[in-house]
């Protein structure tokens, strides 16, 4: 039985590297800001976190994990507010951040990868930038999203 589990764990290891990547690849360009993708990256990003917990058994203790979540918020919401926006066939487009995606990817392979070995203490502690990263990109998705409502559509003269 625990074999089945750690050839499982290799996998989602495996499956989390190659959609680094692939995250890495997509995200370099300047992209259309919209509502309903900002929104699904939100969502997507909590259910991540959520069931990467549920299926890890890595565990942070709430009073350590909501602090470092509403830094991330913090950290994400002025990140957000410095993003350059510019304006592209009258749509709204900014450029992701290859640096933080990559940090995300590496913060979730390694507590991963230290769940599979056995060490589910110490991936507890890799769940730490996890959750900073993971208030992060709410933080920024949000600030995207509402800077994206509030900017015309047509330029300025």
């Amino acid at each position: 039985m625990a074999g089945i589990f750690q050839v499982i764990s290799l996998a989602g290891l495996v499956i989390t590297i190659v959609l680094t990547i692939v995250m890495l690849l997509t995200f370099r360009k300047p992209r259309p800001i919209g509502a309903w993708s900002k929104l699904l990256s939100i969502l997507l990003s909590l259910t991540i976190l959520a069931a990467f917990i549920l299926l890890s058994g890595a565990r942070l203790n709430p009073l350590l994990s909501l602090p470092i979540l509403v830094l991330g918020l913090i950290v994400g919401l002025l990140r957000g507010a410095f993003v350059q926006l510019s304006i592209r066939d009258g749509k709204v487009v900014a450029r992701g951040s290859w640096l933080f995606l990559l940090g995300w990817g590496v913060s979730l392979a390694l507590a991963q990868l230290l769940n599979t070995l056995g060490s589910s203490g110490w991936s507890s502690v890799g769940l730490m930038p996890v959750f900073l990263s993971t208030g992060t990109t709410i933080g920024l998705d949000a600030t995207l999203l509402l800077r994206r409502v509030f900017t015309p559509r047509t330029p300025r003269v």
